[in-house]
C-alpha cells in the first residue's frame, strides 16, 4: 500500500510535530492573554498590544509587497492581533533575514557570470521596440540576459516532451543538471533515474535539486542518500524540519533540465506520470514544455548553478564557469543554431525587491495591440493585473483566457471562478478546458512575443516562490504556441457572463470570504 511507502511515517511524524508546536504556540498566547486580562495589568497589556499592532502595520506597509497582499495581511493582523502577527512572521513576511541576504548575494554572484551582449539590443530595439523594453526589464531586474544563436522546440503536451527528454539525456557526455518542484516515482522519473545512474557510472557530473515540500508526499525518505550512493549529487531545497520555520514558506517551484550546456528543457511539467498522462488524477493533463539549444541554454545553466551554489555550494571549490558555457561542447551538436528571434531565460526570487513574473506579465498585457492569449491553472489576480487585463480588453485587444475544466484544488478554483466575473464584463473571453486540468502557464501576444514557464497567476507563484520562465521574441515557434492555444479552445467550453452570474448566486458568500484571504493561500 502507498501509505506504507518508505519514509511516509517519518514525514507524517514531522508534520504532526509542526502542528503540535503550532498548537502549543496558540495555547501559550491564549493563556498569556487571558492571564493579563484577568489582572490589573489588563490596560497595560492592551496598550502594548495596540503599539505592537501599530508597529507591525507601519513596517508591513513599508515592505515591497503588492498592495492587495499588504491589505489582506493587515486586516488579518488587526482582526487577530496576536495570532495574525505570528502567522505573518512564520508564513508570509517579505523581510530579508541575514541568511536570505547571504543566499541572494551568492545567487547573484553566480548569475552575474552570464555572458551579456549589448549589441543584441541594437536590432531588437530597431525591429521590436516594445519587446525590447520587456527584455531590458528582465535583464535589469533578474540579471538574465537575452540571447540569439539559439533554437526553440515547443511541445504542446508533456506526452510529447517525454520521449525527447529521454533521447537527449541518453546523449549526455559531460554533465546533467535537474531542478524540479515534484519528483514522483513512475514511468517518467524511473526512466530518467535509470539514465542518470548509468551516466554517473560513466563519470558524468550529475546534479539534482528538488523541492522537499513539493516532493514530500511522493518520495521515500532515503531518496537523496540512495542517489548519492549511485554517484549523483542530490539535494533537497529548504528541507522540511520538525519545527516552525519561516523558510518553509518559500519553495523552489522551478522546472529546469540542462544537458552538457547546449540543450535545456523547461516549461510546466514536473517529473511525475500525470504530467505525461500516464496517470489520471483530474482528467486529461494539458501542459507544455520547451527545448532550447544553443547560446540561450547558458541562461538556464546559470539559473541552476546560482541556486545550487547559493543553497549548497558554500564550502565547495569555486566553479569554473567557462566549462559550463554552451561554447565548450557546442561542436558536439554541430555548432550554434542559426538565430531564430530572441530567447531570454529568466528567474524570479522571493528574497529580492523585484517581482519579475508580475513585471513580465504586466508588460505583455499593457503592450498587446491585437491579441493576448493566456493559459493558467489558477487565476488569483491582484488589483494591478486585473485592472490591466480589463483595460486591455476595453481597449479592443482580443484577450482570451484558458483555465481548467476540472480543478485540482477546489477552494483555489472557486477563487478562479470569482475572478472571471470582472474580466467577462470587460469583454475577456474565458474558456474552461473540459477534458481535464490545464497546468501550462503561457502568455502569447501579436505573433511577436510569448513567455512560458512555471509562474502561475497566484500570489504564491508571483511573490513567494522561486520560479523561472522563458521570454520569446520573434521566434518561429510562437506560431506553434498560438496554434496550440487556439486548438485547445476548440475542445473547451466558453464561459458566459450569464453562467457566471448564476454561479455567483450560489457561491457569493464563499467567494467574498475566500477573496479576502486570497493572498494568504
Amino acid at each position: 500500500m502507498k501509505i506504507f511507502r518508505s519514509g511516509f511515517w517519518t514525514k507524517a511524524f514531522i508534520c504532526l510535530i509542526v502542528l503540535f508546536e503550532l498548537g502549543l504556540l496558540i495555547y501559550f498566547i491564549y493563556v498569556l492573554s487571558a492571564g493579563f486580562l484577568q489582572s490589573t495589568f489588563a490596560l497595560l497589556f492592551l496598550l502594548i498590544l495596540f503599539l505592537l499592532n501599530l508597529l507591525t502595520v507601519v513596517v508591513l506597509f513599508n515592505t515591497h509587497s503588492q498592495v492587495d497582499y499588504k491589505l489582506s495581511w493587515l486586516s488579518f493582523i488587526c482582526i487577530l492581533p496576536v495570532f495574525g502577527l505570528v502567522f505573518y512572521v512564520l508564513f508570509a513576511h517579505k523581510f530579508q533575514t541575514t541568511r536570505q541576504k547571504e543566499f541572494l548575494n551568492r545567487y547573484n554572484m553566480t548569475l552575474k557570470e552570464t555572458s551579456k551582449n549589448p549589441l543584441i539590443y541594437t536590432s531588437l530595439e530597431r525591429d521590436f521596440p516594445a519587446s525590447a523594453k520587456i527584455a531590458h526589464y528582465i535583464e535589469n531586474a533578474s540579471l538574465s540576459p537575452i540571447y540569439q544563436n539559439s533554437s526553440l522546440e515547443y511541445f504542446s503536451l508533456g506526452d510529447e516532451a517525454f520521449p525527447i527528454m529521454i533521447e537527449e539525456l541518453k546523449k549526455a557526455k559531460h554533465y546533467i543538471f535537474l531542478e524540479y518542484f515534484i519528483i514522483h516515482p513512475g514511468l517518467f522519473w524511473d526512466s530518467i533515474e535509470k539514465i542518470l545512474i548509468e551516466k554517473a557510472k560513466e563519470g558524468l557530473d550529475i546534479r539534482l535539486l528538488y523541492d522537499d515540500f513539493g516532493s514530500m508526499s511522493t518520495l521515500p525518505i532515503d531518496f537523496a542518500s540512495r542517489l548519492k550512493k549511485a554517484g549523483i549529487q542530490c539535494n533537497a531545497f529548504s528541507k522540511i524540519r520538525p519545527f516552525l520555520d519561516i523558510r518553509m514558506n518559500n519553495r523552489d517551484h522551478r522546472k529546469i533540465l540542462v544537458i552538457d550546456g547546449h540543450t535545456a528543457f523547461s516549461g510546466g511539467i514536473n517529473l511525475a506520470d500525470e504530467y505525461i498522462n500516464k496517470k489520471s488524477r483530474f482528467g486529461h493533463w494539458k501542459d507544455n514544455a520547451v527545448m532550447v539549444k544553443g547560446k540561450a541554454v547558458e541562461g538556464f545553466t546559470f539559473l541552476f548553478l546560482s541556486n545550487w551554489k547559493a543553497s549548497f555550494g558554500v564550502k565547495d571549490a569555486p566553479l569554473f564557469y567557462d566549462y559550463y558555457r554552451p561554447e565548450t561542447f557546442i561542436d558536439e551538436i554541430g555548432g550554434f543554431p542559426k538565430s531564430d528571434g530572441y530567447l531570454q531565460p529568466y528567474g524570479d526570487l522571493p528574497y529580492d525587491k523585484y517581482s519579475v513574473g508580475v513585471g513580465v506579465y504586466s508588460s505583455m498585457i499593457m503592450r498587446a495591440r491585437k491579441y493576448l492569449y493566456i493559459s493558467t491553472p489558477y487565476l488569483i489576480l491582484d488589483t494591478q493585473l486585473k485592472a490591466e487585463l480589463v483595460q486591455a480588453a476595453l481597449s479592443g485587444v482580443a484577450v482570451r483566457l484558458l483555465i481548467p475544466g476540472i480543478p485540482d484544488k477546489k477552494l483555489v478554483y472557486s477563487l478562479t471562478e470569482f475572478n472571471c466575473g470582472e474580466l467577462l464584463k470587460a469583454g475577456v473571453r474565458i474558456y474552461k478546458y473540459t477534458p481535464g486540468f490545464v497546468h501550462q502557464k503561457m502568455f502569447i501576444s501579436d505573433d511577436e512575443v510569448a513567455t512560458c514557464g512555471t509562474i502561475n497567476l497566484d500570489y504564491r507563484a508571483l511573490y513567494l516562490h522561486m520560479e523561472n520562465g522563458l521570454f520569446v521574441v520573434n521566434n518561429s515557434k510562437i506560431s506553434s504556441m498560438r496554434d496550440d492555444f487556439l486548438s485547445t479552445l476548440e475542445v473547451s467550453k466558453e464561459m458566459s457572463l450569464e453562467d457566471w452570474k448564476k454561479r455567483r448566486k450560489r457561491c457569493l458568500l464563499k467567494w467574498i470570504f475566500l477573496n479576502f484571504f486570497s493572498p494568504l493561500l
